[in-house]
């Protein structure tokens, strides 16, 4: 039987996923090959938002054919010259391949390149991002921008969908419903949920080097410790809640506001504030399963894979209104609370309503892990071969 080629152009070698590649590549139908722009992720490298030198403790780059295409210019780059790689042209001439997914979207040179020859080449080709919530269009440079994605998204074959915010993303600029397919925005659940398991007596002794009881209400966030994230809304929150000493905030992650926390917790005395600082993904999901809450006060997020692994450890959410979760994994009233992003005291609210009700937050994270149990890789797995039958199609036209 012959297989079906897909190639998929990813931009680096991210934690999130490797676990999909490995399942696709595994699939009797599938022969996938990953077109790396980037080696960052797959080495020690530097992370400048959180001003720390880290290399992911989980396997990558195993179970699946990958290629690293030379990257001509430096990996600090930002914007559409992160990745300038001609090699994309050569890679997707002579690979035979029956579909292409590029995946974090369009937004760099390699990308429009990769498309461009596609679309000369007539290879099918699919958009995979984690965009939501489109910008405002004041501006003639914003004008020009939503007019060059709706000539884009006119030309794609289709749309690999991240979630339901995504999906009204590429509505907006005029992608087509009919030609959208679902890749869930998906972390390995089954690592997460195995690995918060606590033996008997060792989650009160890892809560207790931390400095926190075990009658205290942990609400957990992990991110970067940047503006986009807000932190320190979640720390003016906390500084509201009445009798706050039933409960404690356990950051994990760096960055260049820790200082500045740090400082604000001990000006204003709120005591139990916890720093564990970075967090590599093997101790993650034992930091997640000893908390009860997770908590993302983002400005801005995309997506939010964080929220998918504390959901899989089985924790209840708050996450601000501005989070790309919404809709499918991140439901008001289910298995999360959604507040006003920047308002200190919304997030107060729903940070006591959850202190002050132990059967709610129970309910709600055992919603949590019932949600997130739908939001897998193979459902993306089945929404590539879906995209591929339907770009097939499309070919013989």
């Amino acid at each position: 039987m012959t297989r079906t080629r897909v190639a998929i152009v990813a931009s680096h070698v991210i934690q999130y996923q490797d676990p999909l590649f490995r399942l696709l590549a595994a699939d009797p139908d599938i022969d996938l090959t990953v077109l790396y722009l980037s080696n960052v992720g797959a080495r020690t490298y530097r992370d400048a938002d959180m001003g720390t030198t880290l290399q992911w403790d989980v396997e990558l780059l195993t179970g699946y054919r990958h290629v690293f295409l030379r990257n001509v210019v430096h990996d600090s780059n930002r914007g559409w010259t992160r990745h300038v790689n001609p090699g994309i042209v050569p890679a997707l001439l002579h690979g035979h391949y029956d579909m292409v997914i590029f995946m974090l979207g369009w937004g760099s040179i390699s990308a429009l390149l990769g498309i461009l020859t596609c679309r000369l080449a007539g290879i099918p080709f699919f958009l995979y991002g984690d965009s939501s919530f489109p910008p405002a269009e004041t501006t003639a440079r914003q004008r020009i921008r939503a007019r060059l994605l709706h000539f884009l998204f006119r030309n794609a074959t289709g749309f690999m969908v991240s979630g339901v915010l995504n999906a009204e993303y590429y509505r907006h600029y005029g992608a087509d419903p009919r030609h959208f397919f679902l890749l869930p925005w998906a972390v390995d659940n089954e690592r997460f949920a195995a690995a918060s398991r606590f033996a008997p007596g060792e989650r009160e002794e890892m809560r207790a080097r931390h400095g926190i009881r075990p009658d205290q209400i942990v609400f957990v966030f992990s991110a970067k410790l940047v503006e986009r994230k807000d932190p320190m809304t979640l720390l003016r929150a906390f500084e509201q809640i009445p009798g706050r000493d039933r409960a404690a905030v356990l950051f994990l992650g760096d960055g260049i506001l820790r200082q500045p926390l740090e400082t604000y917790t001990r000006d204003h005395a709120l005591g139990d504030v916890h720093f564990a600082g970075f967090v590599n993904q093997s101790e993650l999901p034992r930091y997640y399963g000893m908390s009860e809450v997770f908590v993302l006060p983002s400005t801005y997020e995309p997506r939010g894979a964080v929220i998918n692994e504390a959901m899989a450890c089985g924790l209840a959410v708050i996450v601000t209104d501005r989070c790309g979760s919404i809709g499918d994994i991140v439901i008001e009233g289910e298995n999360a609370f959604i507040y006003p992003s920047g308002d200190a005291a919304a997030l107060a609210a729903a940070m006591t309503r959850l202190i002050d009700d132990t059967a709610l937050r129970q309910r709600m994270a055992r919603r949590s892990a019932e949600i997130i149990g739908t939001w897998t890789f193979q459902r993306g797995v089945d929404g590539v071969k879906a995209a591929l039958a339907y770009g097939g199609k499309r070919a013989l036209e």
